[in-house]
């Protein structure tokens, strides 16, 4: 995968290229939060299938609950290893125990499997977002591009690892004053075994690295998930 070493390498050196030529006396806000992921695939034929996702967000800055979504998805082979994906999501914002917005998500989404390499299965996820938050006419375009990996099992085990890394980018400039370019870098690290028939759980930690003027944001995120397949 020397192609990919390089896309991830390059991207690496450019952020903390970015990070240096920062004034070192901007401070970096640094936060836990909480998120709970369960998702719901329906094979619908033997080539398309229906994807159901859910979402509870928690954090220390809205002092509790700081988001739930919904977001659901039609899943179509284009391939044996690449599908083409349209959805639509519905997000709901919160702080201090007060609804403070929402947030429609319109998407399309390519999904590639990429094959076995280093001991496990590699894919890439590349989506294209259209936001619409209330209280603004802009729609903000992002895009987002996300490697994985899947270990194999670990010895006897059905648990298996799972890493990823995802570059977000800004095709505009945001109603919150982002500038098109970087809008977020995240990696994540976790575990993932089946739990019953149909049904898996993952329990990961990722970071969230937001790049803003004025003051960074890192987000410690402990991701807990279940998946329920048919």
């Amino acid at each position: 995968m020397p192609v990919l070493r390089k896309l991830i390498a390059g991207s690496t050196a450019f952020l903390v290229a970015q990070s240096v030529a920062m004034d070192p006396a901007i401070a970096r806000d640094d936060e836990a939060q909480l998120w709970i992921l369960p998702t719901v695939k329906i094979p619908l034929n033997s080539n398309m299938a229906a994807i159901a996702e859910g979402g509870i967000h928690y954090s220390e800055s809205a002092d509790g609950l700081a988001q739930i979504f919904a977001r659901g998805s039609v899943q179509v082979n284009v391939t044996d290893n690449m599908s083409f994906a349209l959805g639509y999501g519905h997000f709901q914002n919160y702080k201090a125990h007060r609804r403070s917005g929402t947030e429609e998500r319109p998407f399309q989404q390519l999904n590639w499997c990429m094959g076995e390499a280093a001991g496990g299965e590699w894919s890439s996820r590349s989506r294209l977002e259209e936001r619409l938050f209330s209280g603004s006419s802009r729609v903000e375009v992002r895009f987002r591009e996300r490697i994985g990996f899947r270990g194999q099992p670990i010895g006897n085990s059905s648990i298996r690892p799972d890493v990823s890394g995802e570059i977000l980018f800004n095709l505009n400039r945001t109603a919150s004053g982002q500038s098109a370019g970087i809008n977020s870098v995240r990696g994540k690290a976790g575990l993932s075994a089946p739990i019953a028939d149909h049904l898996d759980i993952s329990l990961a930690y990722m970071a969230l690295y937001v790049p803003r003027t004025g003051e960074d944001r890192m987000l410690h995120v402990a991701l807990t998930g279940m998946s329920y397949h048919f």
